[in-house]
């Protein structure tokens, strides 16, 4: 065992840690915007998160998704195209996150404003929470090897 025993679930496999749930949950978070959308609500509260969802920022959102589906069933009786997927996970995860930037780049681009007008406090710690990610996704010796085993498979 290279980590603290506490890392590992009962299958003697590394568990997802809570810094990568935080990566997948804001990775995400277009997509959760949008399943709050459909909570039974008085409604005029749900139309300011509905106006913080830009429907091409759910493309991004969906190369995430599946990452954190395999992550929530990572289980030596998985199907093994699970297995398959969760190799792919940090380049998915990451492909995720440039897709973001991508599109926010095109959309300030495409604003036909100043830049000091369409980019706000929320917008650069968007981009710079993108970017973090980037870097712990690629930096982090634990999730190297987190996503290189699963499960009850060698």
């Amino acid at each position: 065992m290279q980590y603290d025993p506490s890392r590992y679930d009962e299958h003697l496999s590394l568990k997802v840690p809570i810094t990568l749930w935080l990566v997948l949950a804001f990775l995400l978070r277009h997509l959760l915007l949008l399943g709050i959308t459909f909570l039974p609500t008085t409604g005029e509260e749900i139309r300011v998160l509905r106006d913080l969802i830009r429907p091409a920022y759910l493309a991004a959102d969906l190369l995430a998704l599946p990452v954190a589906v395999v992550a929530a069933y990572r289980r030596p009786q998985a199907p093994d195209w699970m297995c398959r997927l969760w190799r792919l996970g940090r380049p998915l995860l990451s492909a995720s996150a440039l897709l973001y930037l991508i599109l926010l780049a095109a959309h300030l681009a495409t604003s036909g404003m100043p830049l000091i007008q369409v980019v706000d406090e929320a917008v650069l710690i968007s981009a710079l929470v993108n970017l973090a990610v980037i870097a712990y996704l690629w930096r982090s010796p634990l999730l190297r090897d987190l996503f290189r085993e699963f499960p009850g498979r060698e």
